[in-house]
């Protein structure tokens, strides 16, 4: 079976597959029926012979031509021939399937040392690497090509940071727009001494389960692309001279390689490596505006490392600067933490010296708040920090934010702050994280009892089920100093209190990531002067990761 793909003219997009049978190409064939009215009734022919086909002109009108060569003679079609009649242009791609690569190791597939073999090479044509990469006095099938290559690697460039995907997603393009049979893509290491390979791929033909060989190049070839910076098309022409060196014959006509293109990888004026494809000449000889192609590729994928690498540079710089002012925030946090129990342990010391209780007490209380805060502090950090799925259990809501209460009562009386709950009792057992939500009140209730007046405060932690909607509210209410609805989100940027030295800025950002992971929702109502309200809310029964991951201003 061979398949015809219109590249131009009124039926252009259309494919045509053949049967087993003479097809005729014309506006009135059963088989290849054209619309283009330059092109005869019955145009051309092509039959079947010896497993390929072969195409005749039928004493047409405006002629029919085979790679731009018009057919005087029937002429054996090889994959990805170019058939024009009329004005309609056509590319055969004969039995070979669709553009299907298998993905190999790239360690140990390609040879470049073939120096002992008695076979050459030569260089039909090159393209320098200054040249520009549009491609010159195209036909159509080519400058669609080159156009779909490109945008292709333009969208990639956006799209991708790691440098081995773009390798990859760019031989799948030339494995998808010209007729390959291996390839692979050669890039310096970091010292820029040694050719790594990065990408190495073949193609499987229909029916046929070729086995995977070492892929055997000249050596001479890549030196030669390294050195003159440019592409070339090379054969096995055994005539030369630039392949011959004190009578050595390199070859890479081993394995049945007939027609290589190989293209400099480079942007501006720094190499990065080469891409090296091959295929032989029974199925394809590349032309002279397919190695303008790949010249133009090469150069593609040099912007696009170049681009991955200075991303991946900037993202390494800026990790870097974000650790760094982490380490420092958290280093002043624990730094006052720590000085606050030193001074607690003084008073210890001063008691037990002086066997004053009172004193010992008051140092004892001291340490003790301190061990809180950083336990706490700690928790948020670990919290903060790992990535996992929530241990969902059946739990009560209720019976976690009673202990919750309950142990942070004494916090609320030191700072003469009331400290109310308000439960609501039908609340079915729920699927929680008992951990999780354990540390999402005394988040809440911590940073409740903190931000408002000793004195005056008051703090509200109650419950409520909806069952027509299926989920359960935890509300934390306070009546403090409130905030702009501008600010609110701000609330939840790590490492951002308003505290000033009393936090770390981690608690409220652990709160929303837990509630994520529990597929929950954070709302927050706040009015300056007023108060401020957080209420989460949880599905009573278990769900699915919402994939709309955006929050409006208040909701989180």
């Amino acid at each position: 079976m061979a398949t015809l793909l219109v590249m131009q003219g009124p039926d252009k997009g259309r494919t045509f597959e053949t049967g087993d049978e003479p097809v005729v190409l014309g506006r009135e064939s059963d088989q290849v029926p054209l619309s283009d009215r330059t092109v005869s009734r019955h145009h051309a022919e092509m039959h079947p012979e010896n497993g390929g086909w072969v195409l005749r002109d039928l004493r047409s009108a405006n002629g029919t031509y085979v790679n731009s060569i018009r057919v005087r003679q029937p002429v054996r079609l090889k994959h990805g021939d170019q058939i024009k009649i009329g004005a309609t242009l056509l590319v055969y791609t004969g039995d070979q399937s669709l553009p299907q690569t298998d993905r190999v190791s790239v360690r140990d597939l390609i040879d470049l040392d073939v120096s002992s073999r008695n076979l050459d090479s030569a260089i039909l044509s090159t393209v320098s690497s200054d040249e520009s990469v549009v491609i010159a006095g195209p036909e159509v099938t080519q400058a669609a090509r080159a156009w779909r290559v490109m945008s292709e690697l333009t969208a990639a460039i956006g799209a991708m940071i790691d440098p081995n995907q773009l390798l990859e997603r760019a031989m799948d393009l030339v494995f998808e727009e010209l007729p390959v049979d291996r390839g692979f893509i050669l890039l310096y290491d970091r010292e820029g001494e040694e050719l790594i390979p990065q990408v190495v791929r073949y193609r499987r033909r229909k029916g046929r389960l070729e086995p995977v060989d070492k892929i055997a190049t000249s050596q001479k070839i890549i030196q030669h692309v390294l050195e003159r910076r440019e592409a070339v098309l090379c054969t096995n022409a055994m005539t030369d001279l630039r392949f011959a060196q004190d009578g050595a014959q390199d070859s890479i006509h081993n394995f049945g390689l007939h027609s290589v293109i190989c293209a400099p990888i480079m942007v501006r004026d720094l190499l990065l490596g080469v891409i090296h494809i091959d295929c032989s000449a029974v199925a394809h000889t590349y032309t002279q505006e397919q190695l303008r192609l790949m010249s133009a590729i090469g150069q593609m994928i040099g912007l696009a490392i170049h681009n991955a690498r200075l991303v991946q540079q900037q993202m390494k710089v800026a990790r870097l600067a974000a650790t760094g002012e982490t380490v420092a925030y958290l280093s002043h946090s624990i730094k006052n933490v720590l000085q606050a129990m030193q001074s607690g342990a003084d008073l210890v010391d001063m008691g037990l010296k002086n066997q004053n209780l009172d004193v010992l007490q008051k140092g004892w209380a001291i340490v003790q708040r301190n061990l809180e805060q950083i336990m706490q502090m700690t928790m948020n950090m670990l919290n903060f920090s790992k990535t996992r799925e929530p241990n969902l259990r059946t739990n009560f809501l209720n019976r976690i934010v009673e202990d919750a209460v309950a142990g942070l009562q004494k916090k609320a009386s030191e700072r003469d702050v009331q400290l109310t709950s308000d439960l609501d009792s039908s609340i079915p057992p729920m699927p929680l994280d008992a951990e999780g939500i354990t540390q999402v009140a005394l988040n809440l209730i911590i940073n409740a009892i903190e931000s408002v007046e000793p004195g005056k405060g008051v703090v509200r932690v109650m419950t409520k089920f909806h069952p027509d909607e299926g989920i359960a509210d935890l509300i934390v209410a306070d009546n403090g100093a409130g905030i702009e609805q501008s600010r609110i989100e701000e609330l939840f940027e790590p490492f951002k209190s308003t505290k000033g030295q009393g936090g770390t800025g981690l608690g409220l950002p652990v709160v929303r990531k837990i509630v994520r992971e529990h597929h929950g929702r954070t709302v927050v109502e706040s009015e300056p002067g007023v108060g401020t309200a957080f209420r989460i809310r949880l599905p009573a029964q278990e769900m699915r990761r919402q994939s709309d991951d955006t929050y409006s201003t208040g909701e989180t």
